[in-house]
């Protein structure tokens, strides 16, 4: 017997990176472009070249 197939999904991960001096983290995908965002609060800070993520 054969098992079924299923449709593969990939579950993209998140940046991370924090906003300086804040409790607040990156909520958009880890290889994107520009600033960095939190989905809820709508606040942006600078991408300064790829931070560690942490």
């Amino acid at each position: 017997m054969n098992a079924p197939n299923y449709a593969r999904i990939e579950i993209q991960g998140l940046c991370w990176s924090k906003k300086p001096d804040d409790v607040l983290h990156c909520t958009l995908g880890p290889a994107h472009k520009g600033d960095h965002f939190h989905a809820y609060t709508k606040t942006r800070w600078p991408n300064r070249a790829r931070q560690p993520q942490g």
